[in-house]
């Protein structure tokens, strides 16, 4: 009787069977193509552009506003002599109750201290009050020291000129004055003249009858 030699009671059958399955498939299957890396080979690099914000620190220059201006300091004939007609204008353009007080304290403030400046004060307070003819001798009083040649303001001093200015004006309004009552003097000597001469013939009259 024919006995297979793939009988399994044969462990040399067994082996030769797996030794030829092992043949078998390796002589049929294709092993996979195993892909080789060259490790020398670079591998692709995508760039990309990217905008990244940086923050420097650069000094300006900041124009600062400009300080303000001092205030000028004035001399101090200039001082007063600008204070001083500050005050006279702004007492001109108040009421005649208001310019006579003024004209007072002006007045108190002289006979206390009498400097060219509270002299200078008195006279023109008292030419903004002046309605008489003893105000017009009172000024030119107080004026003429002021405009002397002896102790009296410098030509340079800033109240010079005012004083001379008002010196003038009360010296024309005088000399006006003076000339108006001299014509009124000679009107007056006309009229007397006239009345002279008809008192005369009045008296003739009487006498023929």
């Amino acid at each position: 009787m024919y006995r297979s030699w793939l009988t399994p009671n044969s462990s040399s059958a067994r082996v030769a069977l797996v030794a030829a399955i092992v043949l078998w498939l390796g002589g049929c299957a294709v092993a996979p193509e195993i892909p080789v890396i060259n490790r020398l080979t670079h591998p692709q690099v995508i760039t990309e552009t990217v905008y990244v914000p940086i923050y420097v620190e650069v000094e300006k220059q900041i124009a600062l506003p400009a300080p303000p201006p001092e205030p000028i300091k004035l001399p101090e004939d200039q001082d007063q002599a600008l204070a001083l007609l500050v005050e006279v204008a702004r007492a001109g353009n108040g009421s005649a109750d208001d310019s006579r007080k003024e004209l007072a304290a002006a007045q108190a403030s002289y006979n206390k201290d009498r400097t060219a400046v509270n002299r200078m004060r008195l006279a023109l307070y008292t030419a903004l009050n002046a309605n008489s003819a003893s105000d017009e001798s009172k000024l030119q009083a107080l004026l003429e020291p002021l405009v002397a040649k002896v102790g009296g303001l410098p030509g340079a001093h800033p109240l010079r000129p005012i004083a001379d200015a008002l010196l003038l004006q009360v010296n024309e309004r005088n000399r006006q004055v003076r000339d108006q009552t001299k014509k009124v003097d000679e009107l007056q000597q006309k009229l007397d003249a006239l009345k002279a001469i008809e008192k005369q013939l009045l008296d003739r009259d009487r006498r023929r009858n």
